[in-house]
C-alpha cells in the first residue's frame, strides 16, 4: 500500500518544489519591499504573458499623459500676463508703449531697463541710484561677462548677485551681443541658450525676459524665444547714452520723450558713469512730477517694475495695430499743439563696449 501511495505522490513533488523555489528565490529584501508596498504574494500585478517585460498598463497610461501635456496650458511662472505669447517683435514694440491713457486718467507708467552689463565698476553706482529712489528695474546682461576665472569675471559675478539680491529683474541680452539676424540658426540658438545658461550659473535664476541686441530678431529667433518661454522686451524711450556723456542733456532728452510718449520703457546702459548721473537727474524729475491720486485727471508719472507695467498694459491695451500707427496718431496730435517744433523721437541704436 505504501508503494502505491508513493507512486501517486511522485508527479506532485516537482510542482511543489517549483512553487516553493519561486517564493524562496525572492529573497528577504525583495519580499520585504513587496510587503512594504501594501502587496501580498497573492495580489501582485501580473504582466501580460506574451510581453514578459512590459510595464503594467497603468504605468504606460501615466507616461503617455505626462508627455502629451501642452506647455502652453501650464500655469505661467511669471508675475505678469502673457501679452505676446507668439513672441512677435512687431507686437513687442507696441507693448513697450504701455497702456492707453483715457482723458480722465492722468497716470503715466514708466519702467527702467539696462542693457550690456553687468560692469563691476558702474553697475553698483546704478544700483545705488535706483535704491535712492526706491525703484526696481530690469537688467539685460551679456552672458560672456559672467564666464571665466579671471578676477574681473569673479567681481562681475559678485555684482550680479547684488543686483539679484536687490530685487531687480534679470534678463538675457544673448551671450556675446551678437546681432541675431543674418547669422545661422545654430548661432541664434547658441547665443540665446548660452546667454541664459551663463546668467543662471552666476545668480541661480534662469532668465524669463529677453532683449535681442539692437532690438532685432528674425522669425527663427522669435521661435527660439517662444520655445524657451522668454518674454520679449523692447523699448520706446532712449537717449544714446553709450555715445554721449552730458548727463544734463541726456536727462532733458529723456524727460521730453517721456512727456511726449506718455511713459513707457526706458532703455539705458549700466556701463557708463554718466548714465548713472543722468538716471539720478531723471528720477528726481519724475519724483517731482509724480502722479497724484487726489487729482486723477492731472498728468503725473509712476515709476514701476516690469511686472506692474505689463499688468497696467493688459488692463488698458493700446487700440492701434502696431507702433507705427500709434506714433503717427501721436505726432499728429503733437503738431496740432506745437506747430513750430518737431516731436521727440527715441533713438533705436546701441553698441556694446569692448571688454
Amino acid at each position: 500500500m505504501l508503494r502505491s501511495l508513493a507512486r501517486m505522490l511522485l508527479p506532485v513533488v516537482p510542482l511543489v518544489t517549483l512553487g516553493v523555489g519561486s517564493w524562496v528565490g525572492l529573497g528577504e529584501p525583495r519580499a520585504t519591499a513587496i510587503r512594504s508596498a501594501g502587496l501580498s504574494f497573492t495580489n501582485l500585478p501580473r504582466l501580460p504573458p506574451h510581453v514578459p517585460h512590459a510595464l503594467p498598463p497603468d504605468h504606460r497610461d501615466v507616461e503617455r499623459t505626462v508627455q502629451s501635456v501642452d506647455p502652453r496650458l501650464l500655469p505661467d511662472p511669471n508675475p505678469w500676463p502673457a501679452l505676446n505669447a507668439e513672441v512677435s517683435t512687431t507686437r513687442a514694440w507696441l507693448l513697450s508703449e504701455g497702456p492707453q491713457h483715457p482723458e480722465t486718467d492722468g497716470r503715466r507708467f514708466v519702467t527702467f531697463t539696462f542693457d550690456d552689463g553687468p560692469f563691476p565698476e558702474t553697475t553698483p553706482v546704478v544700483l545705488h541710484v535706483l535704491e535712492k529712489h526706491h525703484v526696481h528695474a530690469t537688467f539685460f546682461w551679456i552672458g560672456r561677462y559672467l564666464d571665466g576665472t579671471s578676477d574681473r569675471a569673479a567681481r562681475t559675478r559678485e555684482v550680479a548677485v547684488q543686483v539679484r539680491d536687490a530685487g531687480h529683474l534679470i534678463g538675457t541680452h544673448t551671450h556675446d551681443h551678437e546681432r541675431l539676424i543674418g547669422i545661422s540658426h545654430a548661432e541664434i540658438l547658441g547665443q540665446i541658450e548660452r546667454g541664459s545658461a551663463s546668467i543662471e550659473r552666476a545668480v541661480g535664476v534662469r532668465p524669463s525676459v529677453f532683449r535681442p541686441p539692437y532690438g532685432q530678431l528674425d522669425g527663427y529667433g522669435e521661435g527660439v524665444a517662444r520655445e524657451k518661454g522668454l518674454t520679449l522686451v523692447l523699448w520706446n524711450i532712449e537717449t544714446q547714452d553709450l555715445h554721449h556723456t552730458d548727463a544734463d542733456a541726456m536727462a532733458r532728452s529723456l524727460e521730453e520723450q517721456i512727456d511726449f510718449n506718455g511713459g513707457g520703457i526706458v532703455l539705458l546702459h549700466d556701463i557708463r558713469f554718466s548714465t548713472a548721473d543722468a538716471l539720478d537727474k531723471l528720477l528726481t524729475w519724475l519724483d517731482h512730477h509724480g502722479y497724484d491720486s487726489a487729482h486723477p485727471a492731472n498728468v503725473g508719472y509712476e515709476v514701476v517694475d516690469f511686472a506692474e507695467f505689463t499688468r497696467a498694459t493688459a488692463a488698458a491695451p493700446q487700440p492701434f495695430p502696431n507702433r507705427a500707427a500709434l506714433e503717427t496718431a501721436r505726432a499728429t496730435t503733437w503738431r496740432a499743439h506745437h506747430p513750430e517744433s518737431r516731436p521727440p523721437v527715441a533713438a533705436c541704436d546701441e553698441a556694446p563696449l569692448a571688454m
